[in-house]
């Protein structure tokens, strides 16, 4: 295992040695990608971004190792108008901001129905607050390193300067450079330039787009690289299923977000560039298995019956046993 959070990383090798032998589970803190995964496993397990997960199975396959990539990627959230907009603000606002917005899963972006954004914004700055009435509290995550704070603040800038509204979640809240504590924000008006929607936001920023007509949020979606979560808000079946089947992510989650993840009996992971194969429950049982066919010949074969040269009596024998297979 090899893992970008290194205090958690160095209380797992910590715990884990005291049960398990090294040969059996080897926790590694400080080890990259890159230096274990030219090495010949049987199969390797990457979490983590997309340019990463090619590099991991770019270096696996010089082995000829199977990967089992959980890459993220931006994860479209879509409320339609016939679902209540203050309780979808609160269930979106709380899956976004789970660790700050540092999940694979969290919400990347948002479409509304047009003219609803005012009423959205309004109920997610009074839902955030409440939560979170001081950023700099243990409530509320840090960002993890400070090569992510600075790219966080460089995202945000960004956008500012081509034309991005920012609308803060947290009254008052301000940058904690030390603690590393980012305040949540909208960021409306948003152009494709922008850094915050072509990568991977990773953070407590929140895109927030409006649509006339649900194709318009369907062409969005299917044009760009398939995502690892798709959220749907609507109590309308013809429009889910419109949604579901027009569009291809590694999971779904109706009138909720990221709540897929949690259930154990569905397979997990992406499609495309948001990942490949899945894990969880009897899929990854399955997914990290090689499945060992073995066959033993009874006393009594009657394969000679087979055996060349064919003439005509193996020809009707084998016409015989096509038709009687079943």
């Amino acid at each position: 295992m090899a893992s970008n959070s290194q205090h958690l990383c160095r209380l797992l090798a910590d715990k884990f040695s005291e049960v398990f032998p090294e040969e059996v589970v080897a926790i590694l803190p400080g080890v990259r990608a890159g230096d274990f995964s030219t090495l010949p496993y049987d199969h390797i397990i990457f979490t983590g971004s997309a340019d990463v997960g090619r590099t991991v199975m770019r270096s696996a396959a010089e082995n000829l190792t199977p990967v089992t990539l959980e890459l993220g990627g931006k994860s479209p959230t879509i409320v339609c108008d016939d679902f209540d907009l203050d309780e979808a603000a609160s269930r979106i606002m709380y899956a976004k901001l789970v660790n700050a917005g540092q999940t694979c899963l969290a919400p990347d972006y948002l479409f509304l129905p047009e003219g609803s954004e005012d009423r959205f914004v309004a109920a997610a700055q009074r839902l955030v607050a409440e939560r979170y009435p001081d950023t700099n509290d243990d409530s509320y995550t840090s960002v993890i390193d400070d090569k992510a704070f600075r790219r966080l603040r460089m995202t945000l800038e960004d956008a500012e300067a081509k034309g991005a509204k920012l609308v803060p979640l947290v009254p008052n809240a301000s940058f904690n450079d030390v603690l590393r504590k980012f305040p949540p924000y909208l960021v409306l008006n948003v152009t494709e330039d922008m850094m915050i929607m072509k990568e991977e936001i990773f953070g407590p920023l929140f895109p927030v787009m409006t649509y006339k007509d649900l194709d318009e949020t369907i062409e969005y979606v299917t044009h760009r690289d398939r995502p690892l979560g798709f959220y749907v808000f609507t109590n309308d079946r013809a429009r889910k299923e419109k949604l579901l089947y027009s569009t291809i992510s590694g999971g779904v989650t109706i009138n909720n977000c990221i709540i897929h993840v949690a259930q154990h009996d569905l397979p997990f992971g992406g499609v495309g560039a948001s990942g490949i194969g899945h894990y969880h429950g009897y899929e990854g049982f399955v997914e990290f298995s090689k499945m060992r066919p073995v066959f033993t010949s009874p006393w009594l074969s009657l394969l000679h019956w087979f055996y060349p040269p064919y003439t005509g009596r193996q020809e009707r024998m084998i016409d015989m046993t096509i038709k009687l297979k079943p």
